[in-house]
Protein backbone atom coordinates (compact mmCIF):
# COMPACT_ATOMS: atom_id res chain seq x y z
CA UNK A 1 0.00 0.00 0.00
CA UNK A 2 1.20 3.62 -0.71
CA UNK A 3 2.82 5.30 1.88
CA UNK A 4 1.45 8.91 1.57
CA UNK A 5 4.76 10.98 3.13
CA UNK A 6 6.51 8.13 0.96
CA UNK A 7 4.90 9.44 -2.42
CA UNK A 8 5.44 12.97 -1.39
CA UNK A 9 9.19 12.20 -1.19
CA UNK A 10 8.80 10.89 -4.27
CA UNK A 11 7.16 13.69 -5.72
CA UNK A 12 9.55 16.02 -4.05
CA UNK A 13 12.29 13.47 -6.02
CA UNK A 14 10.91 14.12 -8.93
CA UNK A 15 10.78 18.07 -9.28
CA UNK A 16 13.72 18.39 -8.23
CA UNK A 17 16.70 18.76 -11.10
CA UNK A 18 19.29 16.23 -11.70
CA UNK A 19 23.07 17.98 -12.29
CA UNK A 20 22.59 21.27 -14.24
CA UNK A 21 19.03 20.06 -16.51
CA UNK A 22 16.01 20.96 -15.42
CA UNK A 23 13.35 18.26 -14.36
CA UNK A 24 12.10 17.04 -17.36
CA UNK A 25 8.30 17.52 -18.51
CA UNK A 26 7.59 13.99 -17.81
CA UNK A 27 9.02 14.28 -14.33
CA UNK A 28 7.11 17.09 -13.34
CA UNK A 29 3.46 16.00 -14.48
CA UNK A 30 4.96 13.00 -12.41
CA UNK A 31 5.43 14.69 -9.33
CA UNK A 32 2.21 16.74 -9.50
CA UNK A 33 -0.15 13.54 -10.05
CA UNK A 34 2.04 11.80 -6.99
CA UNK A 35 1.62 14.80 -4.66
CA UNK A 36 -2.00 14.49 -5.09
CA UNK A 37 -2.35 10.82 -4.05
CA UNK A 38 -0.01 11.29 -1.37
CA UNK A 39 -3.19 12.68 0.04
CA UNK A 40 -6.08 10.92 -2.03
CA UNK A 41 -4.10 7.60 -0.23
CA UNK A 42 -3.87 9.50 3.40
CA UNK A 43 -7.71 9.18 3.23
CA UNK A 44 -8.10 5.99 2.54
CA UNK A 45 -5.64 4.82 4.39
CA UNK A 46 -6.96 6.56 7.44
CA UNK A 47 -10.46 5.19 6.74
CA UNK A 48 -9.59 1.59 6.34
CA UNK A 49 -7.37 1.86 9.45
CA UNK A 50 -9.96 3.92 11.60
CA UNK A 51 -13.16 1.33 10.76
CA UNK A 52 -11.29 -1.81 9.89
CA UNK A 53 -8.49 -1.74 12.42
CA UNK A 54 -4.44 -1.11 12.80
CA UNK A 55 -2.62 -4.40 11.81
CA UNK A 56 -5.78 -5.34 8.98
CA UNK A 57 -3.95 -4.39 6.42
CA UNK A 58 -4.20 -7.55 4.12
CA UNK A 59 -7.67 -8.00 4.66
CA UNK A 60 -9.99 -8.24 2.23
CA UNK A 61 -11.81 -5.57 4.20
CA UNK A 62 -9.02 -3.17 4.56
CA UNK A 63 -8.64 -3.86 0.53
CA UNK A 64 -11.78 -3.17 0.03
CA UNK A 65 -12.58 -0.07 2.26
CA UNK A 66 -8.99 1.45 0.49
CA UNK A 67 -10.57 1.07 -2.57
CA UNK A 68 -13.97 2.60 -1.88
CA UNK A 69 -13.13 6.14 -2.81
CA UNK A 70 -14.01 7.90 -5.90
CA UNK A 71 -12.08 10.87 -6.45
CA UNK A 72 -15.11 13.15 -7.62
CA UNK A 73 -17.03 12.27 -4.84
CA UNK A 74 -13.96 13.59 -2.14
CA UNK A 75 -13.55 16.60 -4.63
CA UNK A 76 -17.29 16.95 -3.98
CA UNK A 77 -17.71 16.80 -0.30
CA UNK A 78 -14.65 18.29 0.22
CA UNK A 79 -15.41 22.03 -1.28
CA UNK A 80 -18.51 21.51 0.81
CA UNK A 81 -16.32 21.14 3.78
CA UNK A 82 -13.92 23.95 3.10
CA UNK A 83 -16.34 26.32 4.40
CA UNK A 84 -16.56 28.25 6.94
CA UNK A 85 -19.95 27.67 7.83
CA UNK A 86 -21.01 24.15 7.06
CA UNK A 87 -24.63 24.26 4.42
CA UNK A 88 -27.53 22.92 6.20
CA UNK A 89 -26.91 19.47 5.14
CA UNK A 90 -23.43 19.12 6.47
CA UNK A 91 -24.21 20.48 9.76
CA UNK A 92 -27.17 17.68 10.37
CA UNK A 93 -24.94 15.11 8.98
CA UNK A 94 -22.02 15.94 11.21
CA UNK A 95 -24.23 17.25 14.00
CA UNK A 96 -22.14 20.46 14.53
CA UNK A 97 -21.95 24.26 12.60
CA UNK A 98 -18.32 24.45 11.25
CA UNK A 99 -15.69 22.27 11.34
CA UNK A 100 -11.72 23.08 12.88
CA UNK A 101 -9.58 25.26 10.83
CA UNK A 102 -7.23 22.43 10.10
CA UNK A 103 -10.18 20.19 8.39
CA UNK A 104 -11.08 23.30 6.66
CA UNK A 105 -7.47 23.39 5.48
CA UNK A 106 -7.36 19.31 4.38
CA UNK A 107 -10.86 20.38 2.63
CA UNK A 108 -9.69 22.95 0.90
CA UNK A 109 -6.26 21.35 -0.19
CA UNK A 110 -8.06 18.24 -1.74
CA UNK A 111 -9.77 19.74 -4.94
CA UNK A 112 -7.28 22.07 -5.59
CA UNK A 113 -4.86 19.25 -6.24
CA UNK A 114 -7.02 17.18 -7.83
CA UNK A 115 -7.33 19.71 -10.41
CA UNK A 116 -3.83 20.33 -10.52
CA UNK A 117 -3.54 16.28 -11.13
CA UNK A 118 -5.86 15.98 -13.64
CA UNK A 119 -3.97 19.12 -15.72
CA UNK A 120 -0.84 16.95 -15.09
CA UNK A 121 -2.55 13.77 -16.52
CA UNK A 122 -4.58 14.62 -18.99
CA UNK A 123 -3.99 18.16 -20.63
CA UNK A 124 -0.94 17.49 -23.17
CA UNK A 125 -0.61 21.26 -23.43
CA UNK A 126 0.06 22.16 -20.04
CA UNK A 127 3.10 23.01 -18.82
CA UNK A 128 4.57 22.96 -15.42
CA UNK A 129 7.75 25.14 -14.06
CA UNK A 130 9.80 23.42 -11.61
CA UNK A 131 8.18 26.58 -8.57
CA UNK A 132 4.75 25.85 -10.20
CA UNK A 133 5.36 21.86 -8.81
CA UNK A 134 7.08 22.84 -5.94
CA UNK A 135 4.20 25.03 -4.58
CA UNK A 136 1.36 22.04 -5.29
CA UNK A 137 3.80 19.46 -3.33
CA UNK A 138 3.75 22.57 -0.66
CA UNK A 139 0.23 22.44 -0.96
CA UNK A 140 0.10 18.44 -0.29
CA UNK A 141 2.66 18.72 2.35
CA UNK A 142 0.79 21.29 4.44
CA UNK A 143 -2.90 19.52 3.81
CA UNK A 144 -1.14 16.56 5.28
CA UNK A 145 0.13 18.10 8.32
CA UNK A 146 -3.55 19.75 8.61
CA UNK A 147 -4.79 16.21 8.65
CA UNK A 148 -2.64 14.45 10.89
CA UNK A 149 -3.48 17.51 13.63
CA UNK A 150 -7.28 17.22 13.00
CA UNK A 151 -9.15 15.86 16.38
CA UNK A 152 -9.97 11.59 15.72
CA UNK A 153 -13.91 12.68 16.75
CA UNK A 154 -13.65 15.07 13.71
CA UNK A 155 -11.76 12.97 11.42
CA UNK A 156 -14.23 9.84 12.06
CA UNK A 157 -17.03 11.56 11.01
CA UNK A 158 -15.65 13.36 8.27
CA UNK A 159 -14.42 9.75 7.44
CA UNK A 160 -17.46 7.99 7.74
CA UNK A 161 -19.69 11.02 5.13
CA UNK A 162 -16.97 10.61 2.63
CA UNK A 163 -17.89 6.50 2.69
CA UNK A 164 -21.37 7.48 2.53
CA UNK A 165 -20.94 9.47 -0.47
CA UNK A 166 -23.81 10.44 -2.34
CA UNK A 167 -25.96 8.55 0.09
CA UNK A 168 -25.96 10.73 2.83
Amino acid sequence: MPSPSELLSVAKFLSTSSGSASPSDAHLRRAVSTAYYAVFHRVSLAAATRFIGHGQEHSPGFATLYRAFNHGDLKKVFEALSKTTLSEKYRDLLQRAALSQDMRAFAAAFPSLKVFRHLADYHPAVRFSPSEVLAVINEAEFALEAFDRIAEGEKTDVLALLLAGSRS
